[in-house]
């Protein structure tokens, strides 16, 4: 743990990812786990293939939410100011831990079951939710200070 002085004010940076590494290369594997999803979802319409053997099978809505959620990541971790870079990124890692979540609770009713989009047919599926959940409020939790200032605008990482 690092604490800094700015001023008047204290702040405590861990080691670790900073928000915008977090948002940029999250944001990079969640968007092409969607077009992941939407290819295999358009060649299984062209090829007989069994579904359950795939370890994480993507229906169409969680390819389509994954695509714009992985999107939208990258999207605030190249333009926002970094306060709310913390904001989303806390924000999108509850979304992930409500859903790996609400996954676990509802795995002891069957075997496939259906989260509104987010239709989780393995417990790997869950296992993923989870561990993006975890490290996407642990790096807005506890962000990690880069360099003192960016070269362009004296702003703080």
């Amino acid at each position: 743990m690092v604490t800094v002085n700015y001023g008047g004010f204290v702040k405590h940076y861990s080691k670790g990812l900073t928000n915008r590494r977090c948002l940029l290369i999250f944001g990079a594997v969640i968007t092409a786990m969607g077009i992941a999803g939407l290819a295999l979802q358009l060649a299984g319409a062209f090829a007989s293939s069994n579904p359950e053997d795939l370890m994480y099978q993507l229906g169409t809505g969680q390819s389509v939410a994954y695509l714009v959620i992985g999107l939208a990541m990258v999207l605030v971790g190249e333009t926002w100011s970094s306060e709310w870079k913390v904001v989303f990124l806390g924000i999108v890692g509850l979304f992930f831990l409500g859903v790996a979540i609400a996954g676990f609770v509802m795995a002891g009713g069957g075997n496939d079951y259906s989260l509104a989009l987010f239709r989780v047919n393995h417990p790997w599926e869950n296992i993923v939710h989870l561990l993006f959940g975890l490290v996407f409020i642990i790096t807005s939790v506890f962000p990690r200070r880069f360099r003192d200032y960016s070269f362009a605008s004296n702003v703080s990482d």
